[in-house]
């Protein structure tokens, strides 16, 4: 498997990726409430910056952070793929470092689909 950059050394997909935790996915029925239609995952990086906390406040904290993501989305030019989210529009967590931003990248899945993966900058 060559490409113009030379051999893989090494390759991780989406699957090993959530079995690892270093994905979280969130629930069909959560991304649907927010108006998404396919998968969302989240790093498990994004997910401790603006969600983590007691299970109610993460409720509450996630459907904030989907909210914020779904303006983006639709404030964004057709066909765009990376929508980015300022902090300010964002609920903090007691773990926050203070990111300054959150990603929501749309890429092809493992299988083909559709996946909205939203990530710090870094994990970019």
């Amino acid at each position: 498997m060559d490409d113009e950059y030379g051999p893989v050394v090494a390759s991780w997909t989406r699957a090993e990726s959530l079995q690892s935790g270093d994905l979280i996915e969130i629930p069909s029925k959560v991304a649907s409430d927010a108006g998404f239609k396919g998968s969302v995952l989240i790093t498990a990086g994004a997910q401790e910056e603006f969600v983590a906390g007691t299970h109610a406040g993460e409720d509450e904290r996630l459907s904030t952070v989907l909210s914020a993501v779904a303006r983006a989305v639709a404030q964004a030019p057709p066909n765009e793929v990376c929508f980015v989210v300022p902090a300010e529009a964002l609920p903090s967590t007691p773990a926050s470092t203070g990111a300054d931003r959150l990603l929501a990248i749309t890429e092809p899945g493992d299988r083909g689909e559709p996946v909205m993966t939203l990530m710090l900058a870094h994990e970019m």
